[in-house]
Parts: structure tokens; C-alpha cells; sequence
């Protein structure tokens, strides 16, 4: 069971994103009009390149306090800075009418109106020479008892200039065969940690799945690169209420790339996968 959580579509899009990428040559001097500098002339360092800037995007009035950031290395990617742009506007829309009807209900029908809020950030969790990949984390509060979080995975195909889903990558199916032992036991570590004893997959609850691994295919996965060159890792994303009590909060499950992973990645993205 899990509260009503706003979920992306950000993996299955089928839309593809115009490359961003423009080619430029040098234009040579007209004949007779090259700069020659003096013998004792030195030439001026060249200029180092400037950093890209994150983007953060912050609004608020009486019905919305917005927040909405992306790194820099998705700020150098048109298509992709376009893509995140759009996605900002289209949220903060919907978020804007939802707040402006729930208002105008609560003044009709005489009950206070909280205002709502929605935040999305995004960072990088691995830029390869392949793969740019980023990792949203976020919530939405539209006036109930806690605000809902969400998670959301962009993998970002550089030399096609386009966004891919994680089944373009893996089979998810087969990962959550291979790593399901692995994935089960760090899980249950972790709760342990959280609740103070083991776990018993067989205790008696109100909410029995509390106790029980949860499907690893039905997650947010997420793609990482530690060596820059590669993805080496895995990460698992399990939301509040999936694993445990909305007050234990989400699980973060990260899994190295071993040889039981690498053969679920698919044949075209076997160089983009290696260990650490």
C-alpha cells in the first residue's frame, strides 16, 4: 500500500529530443591580412572555460510556494534544458490550477485553505561518454496531513540526443531475478537498522509486506558511475510506505555492478556498463 504519489512519466517517453550538438569552424583570415605577432611578442593564455550554472527556479504567492532546479550539466544540452523547462512550466501549471480551485472550495464551503507547495530537484548520478543521467527527488503538499514524495530517473542518450527508458538499458525482469538476494538482504539490513530488530519475514501485522521484500522491477532504478567512464552501480529507490511505515521514510538500495548484473544489460549498451 502507498499514499497517492505523483509519478513522472519521464521513462517511457517515446518522444525523441532534437541533438543539440552544432558544429562551427574556424573562418581562416581573407590573404594578406594574417595577424603576425612580434618575435618578443608573448601570446595571452587562452581563457579557461567557464563552468556550467545549475538552474533553480523558485516562486511564491498565496496558493503555491514552487521550487524547481537542474544541474549545469543538463543546462549545456539544449534539447535537455528545453525538455527540463517545459516539465517546470507544465508542473507549476498544474500545481497553480489545483491550489486555485481547492482555495476558491475552501472560501464557498468555509474551511481554510492550505496553501500548497511542490519541489523537484534534480542532480547528476553518472556522466559517462555515452550516459548522462539524472535523479529527481521531490514532494508535492496539496493540503492533506503530509506532503507526498516522489522520485523520478532521466537517462539521457548523448549521441542521439534523446531520452531513453530503463528498459532501453536493462532487462528489468531478469535484474530483479539476478539481484533479488542481494537486493532482499541490504533491504532488510537496513530495516533492522531503522526499527531496532530483525526482521521477520513471517510476523504477524496489519500490514504484512512491511515485513516482506518488495518487488525490485516496480522501483525506481537508477543508474551510477563512480568511475566516470561507466555505469558500476545500480541504485534502488523505495519510496515511503513500500517497504515500511510512511515514518521510516524511503530506502536506498545500491547495488555494484557484478557478473550476474552485467548480463541483463542489452546488447547495445554493454560497453556503457563495467564494474567499479
Amino acid at each position: 500500500m502507498r499514499p497517492p504519489i505523483i509519478v513522472l512519466a519521464l521513462l517511457g517517453s517515446a518522444t525523441a529530443m532534437l541533438s543539440a550538438c552544432q558544429k562551427t569552424a574556424d573562418k581562416p583570415l581573407p590573404a594578406g591580412n594574417e595577424a603576425v605577432a612580434p618575435a618578443n611578442e608573448t601570446s595571452a593564455p587562452a581563457a579557461a572555460p567557464v563552468a556550467a550554472k545549475p538552474v533553480k527556479v523558485e516562486s511564491k504567492d498565496e496558493y503555491l510556494d514552487f521550487s524547481y532546479g537542474w544541474p549545469g550539466e543538463a543546462t549545456v544540452i539544449p534539447a535537455l534544458d528545453q525538455w527540463l523547462r517545459g516539465n517546470m512550466e507544465s508542473h507549476r501549471a498544474r500545481m497553480t490550477t489545483m491550489a486555485r480551485a481547492d482555495a476558491k472550495a475552501a472560501k464557498t464551503n468555509g474551511y481554510p485553505f492550505r496553501p500548497y507547495s511542490y519541489d523537484e530537484t534534480w542532480s547528476v548520478t553518472a556522466n559517462t561518454p555515452t550516459l548522462l543521467v539524472l535523479h529527481a527527488q521531490g514532494g508535492e503538499y496539496t493540503g492533506g496531513a503530509h506532503g507526498n514524495p516522489f522520485v523520478a530517473t532521466l537517462i539521457w542518450d548523448k549521441a542521439k540526443g534523446e531520452r531513453l527508458a530503463t528498459a532501453a538499458l536493462l532487462d528489468v525482469p531478469a535484474l530483479a531475478r539476478v539481484a533479488k538476494a542481494r537486493f532482499c538482504k541490504e533491504l532488510d539490513r537496513q530495516r533492522a537498522e531503522k526499527r531496532g530488530e530483525p526482521v521477520d519475514p513471517n510476523a504477524a501485522g496489519p500490514i504484512p509486506e512491511f515485513n516482506q521484500c518488495v518487488p525490485l522491477e516496480k522501483q525506481d532504478i537508477v543508474p551510477l558511475s563512480r568511475n566516470g567512464r561507466t555505469i558500476d552501480q545500480l541504485r534502488i529507490v523505495i519510496l515511503p510506505y513500500e517497504a515500511g511505515p510512511y515514518a521510516e521514510g524511503s530506502y536506498t538500495i545500491d547495488l555494484p555492478m557484478d557478473a550476474a548484473m552485467s548480463s541483463v544489460v542489452k546488447p547495445a549498451w554493454k560497453g556503457a556498463f563495467g564494474a567499479q
